[in-house]
């Protein structure tokens, strides 16, 4: 079942929220993808696709998040920089592990469940403390 962007998740900066909703987006896409590998269609591209997003979106939406909350004197700054931290280490892992060309199902399906996991974890519990702060 899709996950939903809801108000819930904002944090009050346009940025971060909409960076949000596109990470949504491809936890949605990786679900359709698990969908499409059960029926043994596997589109590769579209794992390719899912990979340089992710990549790109750990990379930049980490550090601006992490500098909004400094600049903002967040009390969450830390700990979600430990968060990032570790989070990066479990996406270099999974990429040492898997390449998009001969991913499976099964780590896609990992894959999906802790993006899901942070989506509603980290974000609600976390990330959601910038609202204070504007």
């Amino acid at each position: 079942m899709p996950i939903q962007w809801s108000e819930q998740y904002e944090v009050g900066d346009t940025r971060t929220d909409r960076q949000h909703q596109n990470l949504f987006e491809y936890v949605n896409r990786i679900e359709r993808l698990i969908e499409q590998g059960q029926s043994g269609k596997l589109d590769r591209r579209e794992v390719e696709d899912v990979f340089v997003f992710l990549d790109a979106y750990v990379n930049t939406h980490f550090a601006y998040e992490e500098l909004c909350m400094a600049l903002r004197g967040c009390k969450m700054a830390q700990k979600n920089k430990e968060a990032h931290n570790k989070f990066l280490q479990l996406w270099a892992n999974f990429n040492q592990e898997h390449k998009p060309e001969s991913v499976s199902v099964a780590a896609l399906e990992g894959l999906h469940a802790l993006l899901a996991d942070w989506l509603t974890q980290h974000i609600c519990k976390i990330d959601t403390a910038l609202r204070n702060t504007a």
